[in-house]
Formats: C-alpha cells, sequence, structure tokens
C-alpha cells in the first residue's frame, strides 16, 4: 500500500534539490513535444535527475552522456557495465515506487509496460514522465531524439541519430529492385507458448528494413502463434534471440531439436541464426548492430555484418 502523505512530503522536501540543480541550467525553448504514448512532454528546463524504468532507456541515456545524472535504474540495467552499480528501483514491471519518490527524478523514462499502472501513478504524486515505445527505427530515432531535447543534449542526440541514421540507410539499400524477394522470416520470443514479434513491433520493422518479410506481419505485438501455423508458413529464415537470462538458453535448444520444425526451409537450408536478445529486443541504439547483422542473413555477399552468423 502506498503511502501518499508520505510521498508527498518526501517530493517536497526534494524540491530544493532540484531547484538547486536547475538554477544553472538554460531552459529548453518552447516546443510541442509528445511521447510514444500520445502524452505531452511538458519539461521547462532540462532534466537533470533522469530515472530509467527499462534497459533500453538507460542504454539511451547512457549513449547521450547523461549518465551522470541517471539516479535510479531497474535490476535488468546492465549494459553499459556502469549501468549495474547505479541505485535500483526495482524490476522492469515490478518499480518500487517508493524508492523512485526518494530518488526525486525531474524524469521518468518509461515504456508501455507502464502504462496501467506505474505511470498514472507517478504522474498523481506530480513526477514528469515520458513513455518510450518505438514500433519502427524511424520512432527509435525519434525517441532519442526526444530525450535530447528534454535533457538539454539535443546536440548531442542529432549527432548520435545521424550517424544511426546512416547505418540503417545502408543497410536499406541492399534491397535493389533486382534483389531476389523477401526471404519468409520467423522471429521467435519464446517457445512456450510460442510467441513471435509480429507487427507494430520494432524487430517486425528491423526484419523488413533488413531484408526479409515476417510471417507474422497478419498479427499484432508480442503474440502467441500456434506450431501447426509456423510450419505451414515455412519459414525460410528463423531468427532466435539468446542469452536473456537464461543460462541454458531453453528457446535455442527448443528450435534446434524440435523435430517438428526441422522440415522447414529455414532448417533444411541451415538458415537458423542465434542473435543476442539484448541487441534485438532492446529498443536502444544497439538496434541498429542487430540489424547489421540480420543483413547478414539476406544478404551475405553486401552484408554490413563481416562475421559468420550461427546456425547451430
Amino acid at each position: 500500500m502506498i503511502n501518499f502523505k508520505s510521498i508527498l512530503f518526501t517530493t517536497l522536501a526534494g524540491l530544493s534539490v532540484l531547484i538547486a540543480g536547475l538554477a544553472c541550467i538554460e531552459p529548453i525553448p518552447p516546443a510541442d513535444l509528445s511521447d510514444d504514448a500520445g502524452s505531452a512532454v511538458k519539461i521547462d528546463q532540462p532534466a537533470v535527475r533522469i530515472i530509467s524504468l527499462a534497459p533500453s532507456n538507460t542504454e539511451i541515456v547512457y549513449a547521450l552522456g547523461l549518465e551522470d545524472r541517471l539516479v535510479g535504474v531497474t535490476d535488468y540495467c546492465d549494459y553499459p557495465p556502469a549501468a549495474k552499480n547505479k541505485p535500483k528501483i526495482g524490476g522492469f514491471s515490478t518499480v518500487d515506487m517508493e524508492k523512485v519518490v526518494a530518488l526525486q527524478p525531474d524524469l521518468v523514462l518509461a515504456t508501455d509496460i507502464h502504462s496501467k499502472s506505474v505511470t498514472p501513478l507517478l504522474q498523481k504524486v506530480g513526477f514528469n514522465v515520458v513513455t518510450l515505445y518505438p514500433k519502427t527505427l524511424n520512432g527509435l530515432v525519434r525517441d532519442i531524439n526526444l530525450v535530447g531535447k528534454v535533457t538539454g543534449r539535443e546536440n548531442a542526440a542529432s549527432e548520435l541519430t545521424a550517424g544511426l541514421n546512416k547505418r540503417i540507410q545502408a543497410v536499406a539499400s541492399m534491397a535493389t529492385p533486382s534483389t531476389a524477394r523477401p526471404l519468409r522470416t520467423l522471429l521467435l520470443i519464446w517457445y512456450d507458448p510460442l510467441m513471435v514479434a509480429a507487427a507494430g513491433t520494432l524487430p517486425d520493422d528491423m526484419i523488413k528494413v533488413a531484408g526479409g518479410k515476417n510471417i507474422a506481419s497478419d498479427m499484432m505485438g508480442y503474440s502467441s502463434i500456434g506450431l501447426e501455423t509456423v510450419i505451414s508458413r515455412d519459414p525460410e529464415v528463423i531468427i532466435v534471440p539468446s542469452d536473456m537470462g537464461q543460462p541454458d538458453d531453453p528457446l535455442w535448444n527448443f528450435v534446434v531439436t524440435d523435430p517438428r520444425l526441422k522440415n522447414t526451409t529455414a532448417a533444411r537450408n541451415n538458415a537458423i541464426y542465434k542473435m543476442d536478445g539484448n541487441l534485438v529486443l532492446r529498443a536502444g541504439p544497439r538496434c541498429i548492430t542487430a540489424l547489421e547483422q540480420m543483413s547478414a542473413f539476406y544478404y551475405p555477399a553486401k552484408g554490413v555484418n563481416k562475421q559468420q552468423p550461427v546456425t547451430n
């Protein structure tokens, strides 16, 4: 049970700290900003005390050189390694509200998982919450620039996103009119039940840009899918995120050992690829590295990633 009187007292007690930190920073020029939840972003001055409620947001903060302003992260924020030493505010979906309040942030970077309960509570107390949940690579670039704006790091954000856009275009340019048709692709998230990244997700857009065609494009979000459906749609490429807190990699083991998947074109052609799940599924700058690795699955002769994909 959250003690709102205690929260309010703590909030007021920390105002002097925030005012002192903001006094020496230039105000942000007026602008109409909105986040990925469609909420207006109303921050008059650059944020100096930031809490990240998602590993992807933490990676954006560090990429913009804002680590000194990061006062709280989740238990799962592990990249870059220095993030592990930041004060913890709980899990990804199990935020400790009292810890958040005690850290007195003037900006909380949330994601869609927080929209139903955590975000409304934080807003009720009076904190500025910005939701980052990009569904496309263009959306990811926009979000990085948004964080740059609300923190007074627009130049750093512009420089970062210019480089990311250049890399995205390098991958996209491989798909020319003379290129063979996009290969049917399955990107699995889990195996029990079988889960996929479908339409309206960042990995779906990455598949398209890299040169594939998602076999789950008629579904939405991170969805369950029947194994019979997977087999009937016969993926030519299967992408398996790995190393996501599961030491024995059960998803990968399932994919390469399940006898029903052995008849897919992907299995017959040795086109089942293991990728670092933190690159593929975290909506941060490292997604572009994952995109480059994907390009090698579709255009091995031209792929940006020169390493041999892992296939077994």
